[in-house]
């Protein structure tokens, strides 16, 4: 038997891991449809770099302390950076398209941005639904205990418990448009494609 509190919270704490499932599936497009531009070096960091390892070369133990807590505020900054500051490049592909030229048909190659291409959808949890079959007792300060209760078949004489499930949980998952702003990344991917696009 389990404390009937405990089971609830196993339920949310599962309906929760498909939300975030679900959540994360949204941020995939960034690696499927973006290359991430790497940072060139933080000049001035790379500097405090250098003169912490003369410092420790020269023995110089306070101003070696002093650097490193330079640096580690530093590091903040960077994080901070990565998360906020990231630059991302659209992944292309290259395409022809003819045009009429003063000499007959002309191909003008196009660099198509990927995510142009793709139909995307965002998933999202509509409805979940949970049934058990259960015992309900309840111990003496009246805190509800949960067991659940194995089919029985009667044949006869004999009783017999079936080894099978008496829970049944469904989620049902829907299709729904990108996030706005997705959808306005997308939107301004299609003006410069077709600013492009010969005729």
């Amino acid at each position: 038997m389990i404390k009937f509190q405990a089971l609830m919270q196993a339920v949310h704490q599962s309906i929760h891991g498909a939300a975030q499932a679900v959540e994360q599936s949204g941020t995939k497009h960034i690696n499927k449809f973006f290359d991430r531009i790497e940072k060139e070096g933080n000049t001035e960091k790379e500097k405090l770099k250098e003169q912490l390892s003369e410092a420790i070369n020269n023995g110089d133990r306070a101003l070696a302390n002093e650097l490193v807590a330079q640096l580690d505020n530093f590091e903040d900054d960077d994080d901070l950076l990565a998360e906020g500051e990231a630059t991302y490049r659209p992944k292309m592909v290259a395409m022809a398209f003819p045009s009429q030229g003063p000499d007959g048909v002309d191909s003008t190659i196009v660099n198509v941005p990927l995510i142009t291409l793709c139909p995307i959808s965002s998933p999202r949890i509509k409805d979940v639904k949970f049934s058990a079959d259960l015992e309900v007792t309840a111990d003496n300060t009246e805190e509800l205990f949960v067991a659940f209760r194995a089919p029985q078949v009667s044949g006869g004489d004999n009783t017999v418990t079936k080894d099978t499930t008496n829970t049944h949980i469904e989620i049902c998952l829907v299709g729904h448009e990108p996030p706005e702003g997705l959808q306005k990344v997308i939107e301004g991917y299609e003006k410069a494609l077709r600013a492009q696009i010969p005729g």
